[in-house]
């Protein structure tokens, strides 16, 4: 048997829609892969951690994809048990996709290249959210931080967070039907030249100051002009977070991904309690339950026999 693990993923960081994302370790997928002497018509059985089968999944997509490519008459026994929030803005498809595609390549023997690997986990996230967006599948295979020059040869770039910075996510349980469709959908399709020059000097601001843990920079730098904003109908709560947040300590404050959780970055640990406490203050308000958790870089994902 192959175990993969691969790290959830928080994409954006405000102004870096679809082009900026970081592989966090608090959260991980878990997936078990051998041979089944299964004999029905089925290609690839995809189990939960209870041991129960479940379908519709992008490990399933992916992994149908590659065996239907590569090795037509082998039949996959998959068990996934992970524990990344479904829905959470945390790159969950993202993981699971990546994790198929290197359980298969390492059960079949295949050698693919990062590349191809991609290629494959795109589509288990366009299964899911109906785009072949990578950025959190990108992260998710490699870790770190990572700046994705074109989604459509796959090209990326290493950035660095300094070792100092902390990260914590607010993981929202907010339950919305088709949610990463919905938060697409908000985005403008064209924007004032003002805002998209903001967005770039934001960008460049926030990569540099996490570089040097210049804290000024992440301040001005992790504030998003586009994306965010058109969001926020579907996350009324969204803006009242943030200014608390920074009040309380928080350096920089971006929804995860398309939401709904929250990416704090923070200069300290002894900060995590005021950030609960403002955290506790404006989604008790608006009845949302919620966890606070502390996350590290994760450093890309790993294979075992």
């Amino acid at each position: 048997m192959i175990t993969v693990t691969s790290c959830a993923s928080s994409a954006n960081l405000g102004p870096g829609y679809d082009s900026v994302s970081v592989a966090l370790d608090a959260f991980h997928e878990v997936l078990d892969i051998d041979f089944s002497d299964d004999n029905s018509t089925e290609t690839v059985n995809v189990l939960d951690a209870n041991n129960r089968k479940i379908k519709g999944t992008p490990q399933q997509a992916v992994a149908e994809a590659m065996v239907k490519e590569y090795d037509p008459e082998s039949r996959i026994l998959l068990r996934s048990h992970g524990n990344i929030p479904w829905g959470s803005g945390l790159g969950s498809s993202g993981a699971c996709s990546v994790a198929a595609a290197l359980a298969i390549n390492e059960l079949l023997g295949l050698q693919l290249k990062e590349d191809s690997i991609i290629h494959f986990a795109a589509i288990g996230e366009h299964y899911v959210t109906g785009t072949g967006h990578v950025d959190n599948a990108i992260a998710s295979l490699v870790g770190g931080l990572v700046i994705i020059e074109s989604p459509d040869s796959l090209k990326w770039h290493r950035a660095t967070i300094h070792p100092d910075l902390k990260l914590a996510i607010i993981n929202i349980h907010l339950n919305i039907e088709e949610k990463t469709k919905k938060s697409r959908a908000v985005v403008p399709k064209q924007v004032p030249i003002g805002s998209a020059i903001s967005n770039a000097r934001n960008l460049a601001m926030l990569l540099l100051g996490l570089k040097a843990f210049d804290i000024d920079l992440i301040k001005a730098g992790m504030n998003d002009a586009i994306v965010e904003p058109a969001r926020s109908a579907i996350y009324p709560f969204y803006s009242d977070l943030k200014e608390k947040l920074m009040v309380h300590g928080a350096l920089g404050v971006a929804l995860s991904g398309a939401g709904p959780s929250v990416l704090c970055i923070l200069e300290e640990d002894s900060v995590m309690a005021n950030i609960k406490l403002a955290a506790s203050e404006v989604l008790n308000r608006y009845g949302i339950a919620f966890d606070l958790i502390e996350t590290g870089v994760c450093g890309g994902a790993v294979i075992a026999r």
